[in-house]
């Protein structure tokens, strides 16, 4: 099953960068993690995006329901890896 993806961040937001890096390691692990198609939103496009999101960026939302934001931390990784893992799907 695919699932979509979307990266709710800005240019030169360093956690904004590790959430990319994840992304790219899960879809690198095919035989582990679903498939995927990574949408990247830069949220300076929308005022009504920023004004929401500004102070929680990164958000990462997996078909529609955020799964990680702000910190990324060991508990955002395995949320992350544990919302694209297969048995899940």
């Amino acid at each position: 099953m695919h699932c979509h993806v979307v990266l709710l961040m800005k240019p030169e937001c360093h956690l904004c960068e590790i959430a990319r890096g994840w992304l790219e390691d899960f879809a690198a692990e095919p035989e582990q993690y679903a498939p995927f198609d990574l949408e990247e939103i830069d949220i300076r496009r929308d005022p009504a995006v920023f004004e929401t999101y500004r102070y929680r960026i990164p958000v990462i939302l997996i078909d529609g329901k955020i799964v990680a934001e702000g910190r990324m931390d060991e508990d955002a990784h395995f949320a992350l890896a544990d919302a694209l893992a297969f048995q899940k799907r």
